[in-house]
Order: C-alpha cells, then sequence, then structure tokens
C-alpha cells in the first residue's frame, strides 16, 4: 500500500486514489504546507497493492515508456494563434487554445486547470468550448486530478478522442493508471519550475480581497497589460475593482520565483525533467525568442512547442493556418527556459521554511510576504541600484578600465542594435579591442564575451573582432578572447562557442560553420579555419567545410585545425600539429599531419 514516509517521492498525482477499488479508502489531505498527500484508511485497505502498480514513482511498474513511446530529441517550434484575441488572453502565444478548439471541432473532449470557488485548482474534462475560457492560462499552485483520470478513462473507452493537458507529474501520473496509450488520446504538458502551495495561494487572494472589500471573480496569472514580457497578476473582483501588479512587484510572484518556501518538496529533485518527455506534446513561452528571431516576438506571447511523438507532431501539423509556427532547435530554446533540464535549487532553510508557514497561519499574507521577501520600495530600488553601479565602476577601474572604455562598454550593450543579449550586458571590450560588425551581422551573447584580456596590463597588443555581411557569432556561456586574439566571421560564415577561452595571439577563420564545444581551451597561436581563402580548381572542390570541436578539447600552442575536421570532446591536439582529418574522443594527435599518438586520454 501506498505509504509516503519522503514527501520527496510524492508529487501528490492522485493516481492512486483513483486506481484503489474500495470507496474513499485512499484520500488526498492537505498538510501543514498547503501540499496534497494520499493518506489510506487501514480500516478499509483490503491491500491489493493497485495503488502501487500505478504510482509513477516506482519505475518498475511504470508502463508508460513502452505504451507511449517519445522521441530522444523533441521537434522544436516557436509559435502563437493568429487569433488576436485568444494570444492576448493566453499565458504565452495561445497555443494550447488552438489544440482545443482542433478537439472539439471533432466532437471531442479537453481536460485542463480551473479554479474552484475557494481558489483552489482542480483539473476537468469537458466538451463544452464555453467552458475553455476556465481552462486556458496557467494556474500556478497545486491541481487535484482524482476527477480527471477516471473520466478520461471512460471518454477514451467510448471512443471519444481526448486532449489533456498538465504538470509532466500529471501526465505521467495519467499514463500510469490508463496502463496504455490510446490511439484517441492526445496529452500536453508543460515546462515547469516547481508546484506552489495552494495554501499560500488562497492566503494571497483572501489578502487582496479584504484590500478590495469584495471577492475576486477572475483571476489571471499572467496578464499581459505591460506586455507578454512584463507579465502580472491580475484579479477582477465582483465590485469592479481590478489588481494589477507586473511580476517584480506582486507578492505572489516575488515569493515564488525568489524564494523555494512555496515549492512543493518532489520539485528539488524531480524526475520528469528532460528527455523523453511524458506527453505528446510540451508547451512553454518560449523565452528569449527576441534573441533567436525577432519577427516572432511581438510582445503579444510566443508558445513554445516541443513535439515529442509523432501522434503529437501530426496533431501540430493539424493546426494549419490557424497559428504562426517556425522551426528552431532544442538549442535554440534552452537559455529561455532552464527548467527543461534543471530542478528549482534547493537553497532553502528548512528552519525558517517551518516559521513561515507557521506565521501564515497566525498573520495576513502581507504581512508574512513583508517578513520573508519584502517588496522593493523606490528609495530601497534606487539605493540598489547606486550600489550596483557603483560596484561595477570600482571593480572596472580595478583592471584598468577608463572612463572612457565605460562609455564603449554601455554604448555597445544598450545601443548596438547588431549586438543581441540575453543578459544585460553581452560583451566587455578591453583597452586595444576593435569590433567591426556589418550592418548585416549579428553577434548573439547568451552570455558575456570578454574581450581583449591582458597578462601584462601595460601591453598594448591589439585584439580583434570582425563579422561581415551576415555572418553571426553566437556566445552561448561566457568567453574570454585573450589579447593579441583574431576573430573574423566571413560572408555568411556562422561560428557558435559554447565558452572556454582563447589564449594570445589566436586566430579564428570562419566561412561556414565552426561550433566550439563548452570548456574547450585554446593554447597561444592556434590557427582554426575552415576557410581556404583561394580555390583550387578541382572536381568536388570546396573552398569552405565545417569544423567541430567537441567538449573539453585542449589544443595545444601554434596548432592548425584546418577545415572539414571534427575533434572529439576531451580529445588534446598537441603543439605544432595540424589536424585535416576527424579526432576520436579521448586521444591525443600530434604530428604534420596529426595522427593518433595516444588513447584513453583524461586531462585537467
Amino acid at each position: 500500500m501506498i505509504n509516503i514516509t519522503d514527501k520527496a517521492l510524492c508529487n501528490g498525482c492522485n493516481t492512486c486514489t483513483v486506481a484503489c477499488p474500495i470507496d474513499e479508502c485512499i484520500t488526498m489531505n492537505m498538510d501543514a504546507e498547503g501540499f496534497f498527500y494520499p493518506q489510506v484508511n487501514m480500516q478499509t485497505c483490503v491491500d491489493c497493492d493497485k495503488c502501487e502498480k500505478v504510482c509513477p514513482y516506482i519505475p518498475e511498474l511504470t508502463m508508460r515508456k513502452e505504451e507511449a513511446p517519445r522521441f530522444q530529441t523533441p521537434l522544436v517550434y516557436a509559435s502563437y494563434s493568429k487569433n488576436h484575441e485568444v494570444r492576448v488572453d493566453s499565458t504565452s502565444g495561445g497555443i494550447f487554445s488552438e489544440l482545443a478548439f482542433k478537439m472539439f471541432d471533432q466532437g471531442g473532449y479537453v481536460g485542463g486547470a480551473v479554479y474552484n470557488d475557494d481558489n483552489s485548482v482542480s483539473h476537468i474534462l469537458t466538451n463544452e468550448r464555453s467552458k475553455l475560457d476556465e481552462i486556458r492560462s496557467s494556474k500556478y499552485t497545486f491541481s487535484l486530478t482524482d476527477q480527471l483520470f477516471p473520466e478520461v478513462k471512460k471518454q477514451l473507452k467510448a471512443g471519444n478522442k481526448v486532449l489533456v493537458c498538465g504538470a509532466p507529474c500529471q501526465i505521467d501520473g495519467l499514463y500510469t493508471f490508463l496502463k496504455q496509450d490510446y490511439e484517441n488520446l492526445i496529452t500536453c504538458d508543460f515546462i515547469c519550475k516547481s508546484v506552489n502551495s495552494t495554501k499560500v495561494f488562497q492566503k494571497y487572494i483572501e489578502w487582496l480581497e479584504n484590500k478590495y472589500q469584495s471577492k475576486a471573480k477572475k483571476i489571471k496569472a499572467k496578464d499581459k497589460t505591460s506586455g507578454w514580457h512584463k507579465f502580472s497578476m491580475r484579479v477582477d473582483f465582483e465590485n469592479g475593482k481590478s489588481y494589477v501588479a507586473d511580476r517584480y512587484n506582486d507578492p505572489f510572484f516575488v515569493g515564488y520565483l525568489q524564494t523555494e518556501l512555496f515549492t512543493m518538496e518532489a520539485c528539488f529533485s524531480c524526475k520528469f525533467r528532460g528527455f523523453p518527455r511524458p506527453a505528446d506534446i510540451t508547451l512553454a513561452d518560449f523565452w528569449g525568442i527576441e534573441n533567436v528571431d525577432k519577427s516572432m516576438d511581438q510582445d503579444l506571447g510566443t508558445s513554445l512547442i516541443m513535439i515529442n511523438s509523432e501522434k503529437g507532431k501530426a496533431y501540430y501539423e493539424s493546426l494549419g493556418e490557424a497559428i504562426v509556427s517556425k522551426e528552431f532547435t532544442l538549442k535554440d530554446a534552452e537559455p529561455g527556459n532552464p527548467a527543461i533540464y534543471y530542478d528549482t535549487t534547493k537553497n532553502i532553510d528548512w528552519d525558517i521554511r517551518a516559521v513561515f508557514y507557521e506565521d501564515l497561519d497566525k498573520y495576513p499574507f502581507d504581512v508574512v510576504a513583508n517578513k520573508y521577501f519584502p517588496m522593493p520600495t523606490l528609495k530601497r530600488k534606487v539605493v540598489n541600484k547606486l550600489k550596483k553601479v557603483i560596484k561595477g565602476l570600482v571593480v572596472l577601474n580595478k583592471i584598468g578600465f577608463m572612463p572612457s572604455d565605460l562609455y564603449r562598454i554601455v554604448k555597445l550593450n544598450l545601443f548596438e542594435s547588431k549586438i543581441q543579449k540575453s543578459k544585460k550586458v553581452g560583451i566587455i571590450p578591453y583597452k586595444h579591442s576593435k569590433i567591426e560588425l556589418h550592418k548585416n551581422a549579428k553577434l548573439i551573447c547568451r552570455n558575456i564575451l570578454f574581450m581583449g584580456i591582458k597578462q601584462v596590463q601595460s601591453s598594448k597588443l591589439e585584439t580583434r573582432l570582425l563579422v561581415e555581411e551576415n555572418g553571426v557569432l553566437q556566445i552561448n556561456k561566457s568567453f574570454s578572447m585573450y589579447a593579441g586574439s583574431y576573430i573574423r566571421v566571413i560572408k555568411n560564415g556562422h561560428l557558435e562557442i559554447n565558452g572556454g577561452f582563447i589564449n594570445e595571439g589566436v586566430e579564428i577563420t570562419c566561412a561556414s560553420k565552426i561550433t566550439i564545444g563548452e570548456g574547450a581551451t585554446i593554447a597561444r597561436d592556434v590557427v582554426i579555419r575552415d576557410y581556404d581563402g583561394h580555390t583550387i580548381e578541382e572536381p568536388d572542390y570546396k573552398i569552405a567545410k565545417p569544423i567541430t570541436i567537441g567538449k573539453h578539447v585542449w589544443i595545444g600552442n601554434r596548432a592548425m585545425i584546418l577545415k572539414g575536421v571534427t575533434i572529439g570532446d576531451g580529445a588534446i591536439v598537441a603543439a605544432g600539429a595540424i589536424v585535416t582529418k576527424d579526432v576520436p574522443a579521448g586521444v591525443v594527435v600530434a604530428g604534420i599531419p596529426a595522427k593518433i599518438v595516444k588513447e584513453g586520454v583524461k586531462w585537467y
């Protein structure tokens, strides 16, 4: 039987309660923090173990992976509904609504989360199109699915088509409850940071109702009054008044996004992240789309769609002209959506968390919020901003930046349209750095590019960066160019760097595609060229061919990497070597042309 002794191993998916053959033998009960966990009535339990056989946390009993195969790497799209009203009223781009419309058109049923009268959240299944307004948009709190799962099974067995959207853990639980995939079932999950406490959310709404002296009539967790990027919590009240505050000034959002006080314990070590995903289709906001393709961002909401199965692919494609859709790669989506892979950071003091919930039982939400995550006052905002500026100036002054250098950094990072940034600062050029970007070039900084770092502070070695017409230099992780190095991206070239550094005197010339893996260490005077510069009259001759350098590769002093080469992860290229052919992972190559001289090498 189910016996929850470690809350990190239960997400409250309800699967055990609905699988139990004895009415009300297993019930979901709220704990002191406002999360629901199953509890078995030992007086009525017949010890049939049906609850354990559907638990997603018992992998040897889980049938989902065998019955519902998923792609190891999803197809990735940015998209949004062409229906402006639907898009604006949705959490992101309105794609779930379009999926639901398609299901209703086919006479099917749609399942999703709705608010209850007490501001808790439950899942429903309906074939009434009018209910979509209630289902649409994220709810940001725990949802019970006890009524959903049996109804889904009933409709599937009756031959009806069903579309269900839920958290990844809930969708996984649905499959273990069904014990098989159904051709007439389409499932959607979403990229989930964490599940929040029902108690916290109810106390938050109770505070607002007292403040506005009226009952909440409609709650919109990601209202776009201030735009999609600066989404807001909006609560409309029966007396006609409304509360609207963006995510930086609403206490619920601040508590959720900046602390782990509201987070369900299982979310700290979620087993449903990564790939393969539980659902046919994964939905999310395509955060960072403006750095990938500005044409897909109008600050109205853009959906990230990850297609995880053939069935999901066919259903998404059936939306046809109802949506705007553009295909991208998983790597394009990752920077803005770290929760694809990473758990909520577990940096919480559990003693403080215990006192937080004790206080929540005693005091109004605003009193507790001001104690544990106070809202920034205007004075505090100004002071904090000045502190950051002064600290930054002190640090820059210590490493040799003059006022003219600081002006250049500000100009490049704030006013240079050809530089696209994921952070406030994309590039920090040290003195004697020369940057030339064609008007149609792109410098995409998803992390910081440090350019012209000096080992001898008095040195005047010039560091150069040239990106020609339609060229792209993409920095995915923090990367350093030491003084005297030169990067040139020729017309239409694409250089992608995933962190590490190049030492003094390194030259990189990219005319096709060069990819440098995470943690690459490139010594002095190395030359990397995917481009010959002159054409040789030979059959099948190509002047440029892509170069791929894997993760944690060490390239020694004065080595050369020539076009068309792939270097495997962890490989070492010896000093002076000229690499003309592929290098396997974990080997040392040396000589002209480079050949394997040692295998099974590990270095640090």
